[in-house]
């Protein structure tokens, strides 16, 4: 009996328990990889809201952004970005960059302006819709730690 068992197993279980072991290796070694292109390669973003018409449809455009050149680069004033929002840590955002610290941005509406020194370590977004955009014009200058990548491409539609 013992014999018989230990015959089918080195015969027939063992080498299936061995390729399902090498399968699950192959799987994590996937899963790691997708993580890292995802988290610091690339990544999609969908658009809710108008804030950057016509740019960008109010809904529907499929975005892709990238996370690798601002490490090696940074920012620049006039890139369209993806940041996680200031006020809901679990919402994205996509808004254009119009400072980078220490640039001096003129804020609120015509005979009614003061100027805002964007701090070290942040940046001033807006929407190119103005009438539409809620950006750093309502919630102040956005720490650079919240800005993502930078959108390369529209994908959809």
């Amino acid at each position: 009996m013992l014999g018989r068992l230990s015959s089918f197993w080195r015969q027939e279980a063992w080498p299936l328990v061995a390729e399902a072991g090498s399968f699950g290796v192959r799987w994590l070694q996937l899963v790691g990889l997708l993580h890292c292109v995802q988290e610091y390669g690339i990544d999609f973003s969908t658009t809710v809201g108008a804030s950057m018409v016509p740019v960008f449809n109010a809904s529907g455009d499929v975005l892709l952004f990238e996370r690798l050149s601002q490490r090696l680069i940074g920012w620049k004033r006039g890139e369209v970005i993806v940041a996680t929002s200031p006020r809901d840590p679990d919402a994205r955002i996509c808004k254009r960059i119009m400072g980078l610290q220490g640039d001096r941005v003129m804020m609120g509406e015509a005979g009614n302006t003061r100027e805002v020194i964007v701090p070290r370590g942040h940046v001033w977004l807006e929407g190119d819709n103005k009438a539409a955009s809620h950006d750093s014009r309502h919630y102040g200058p956005v720490p650079a730690g919240l800005l993502q990548g930078k959108v390369r491409a529209k994908l959809w539609p």
